[in-house]
Order: structure tokens, then C-alpha cells, then sequence
């Protein structure tokens, strides 16, 4: 089946037929990972949520997990494209709430993605693949972390944080407090009430107060 030809791809606009057939594919099988674990997710599954042959998608990916690696990329980069899209500017409201959007933002990210991550305990070598392509891409987690200490840093040459402030330390302990935090909103007993921003002011309080020490 030429690209020309798939019929499932015919509303797509904007995009050669090659390159819509292949990012159709690489939707049906996002939608695939909503509703079922990544190891019973087989060839035809995604083929027939596509609307295409079997053999069509290995016209444009090596192998099954080669195309499900790029939906999961994929699904990563909109979670990181979220929160870098909403950083504050150094400079406006409060340094307490701009910390407090920052982390909540990072808080949301981890636990949307952390099922994710769960679901490829059991498949290391895809999990592997993951982490490597995601620490390689622009919008990287270390990024992520990157930007809380470039945000103090600006603060720093405001005079709006201390200037003796180790904000790579400031930094591990706010994302720290975001892992634990996200580990108990995905996997704890009972869903939480508390907004991500609510969950995280505490913290960001906490550390805030422990900067004031050092003026």
C-alpha cells in the first residue's frame, strides 16, 4: 500500500503523504497506550486502529517497538512543551509563586508520565530506549531542572534571592520533593484533592525560608 493509497490518512492536511502516513501511525498507536500494556500491544493492533495493512508500518519504522518508542517520545515532548510554555519570568509576581508554578508544573509532567514509565518495568530494552532518547531531546528532564536554576540565578541578579544561594542545591531539593510527591499522587492510596500547585507550596516555603537564613 503506497502512502497515496491509505485511505485512513486521506483528512490530513498540510503534510507530503509519506510523512502523514507515518504520523498517522504514529497516532493510532498513541491511542493504543491509553488502553492497554505495552507488551500486549501487537502489530496488528496498531495496524488495524490505523485502518492499514500489516506490513505497512514497517515501510516507515524497523520494527513494532521502533514505533511505539516514537509514541512515547512523542507523548513526552507534549508534557515537557507544556511546562517549558509555562515557566514565569524572573522579575514578576513572587519569587514564592513563581517557584510554586514552576515545581506544580514539573509535579503534573512527572505524575501523568510516571504510569508510563510503570507499564516498562516489564520491558527494560524499550524502557532503556526511552530514557535514552528523551535525555537526548531539546526538551530533556534535565532541562526541566535546568530551568528552576536559571530562574533563581535571574532572581539572584534581581536581588530578589540571596546572592551566597547554592541554587543547584535549592534545585535537587525542590525536584526531590516533587518525585516523592508525584510517587504518592499516582501510586497512593486514594487519588489526591490537592491541586499540584497546593501540593508543592509547602516545600517551596520551606526551602524559601531556609534561603532567608543566608542574607
Amino acid at each position: 500500500m503506497s502512502p497515496r493509497r491509505a485511505k485512513a490518512v486521506g483528512g490530513r492536511v498540510g503534510d507530503d503523504p509519506a510523512t502523514a502516513l507515518r504520523e498517522h501511525l504514529i497516532d493510532a498507536t498513541e491511542g493504543l497506550l491509553t488502553g492497554a500494556s505495552i507488551a500486549a500491544i501487537t502489530t496488528r493492533d496498531i495496524a488495524r486502529a490505523a485502518g492499514v495493512s500489516d506490513g505497512v508500518l514497517y515501510n516507515y519504522f524497523d520494527d513494532k517497538t521502533a514505533l511505539i518508542l516514537a509514541a512515547l517520545v512523542r507523548r513526552y515532548r507534549r508534557l515537557a512543551r507544556r511546562f517549558h510554555d509555562a515557566l514565569p519570568q524572573a522579575g514578576t509576581a513572587t519569587v514564592e509563586e513563581n517557584l510554586v508554578a514552576m515545581t506544580g508544573g514539573l509535579l503534573e509532567v512527572l505524575t501523568e508520565a510516571l504510569p508510563t514509565i510503570a507499564g516498562l518495568l516489564t520491558e527494560p530494552a524499550l524502557l532503556h530506549r526511552l530514557i535514552d532518547a528523551i535525555h537526548r531531546d531539546e526538551l530533556s528532564p534535565q532541562l526541566m531542572e535546568a530551568r528552576i536554576g536559571d530562574y533563581m540565578r535571574d532572581e539572584q541578579r534581581l536581588g530578589r534571592l540571596p546572592a551566597a544561594t547554592d541554587v543547584t542545591a535549592a534545585g535537587t531539593l525542590l525536584m526531590g520533593a516533587v518525585v516523592v510527591l508525584a510517587l504518592g499522587r499516582q501510586f497512593g492510596p486514594a487519588p489526591s484533592a490537592v491541586s499540584p500547585s497546593e501540593a508543592v507550596r509547602p516545600t517551596v516555603a520551606t526551602v524559601l525560608r531556609g534561603l532567608a537564613q543566608e542574607r
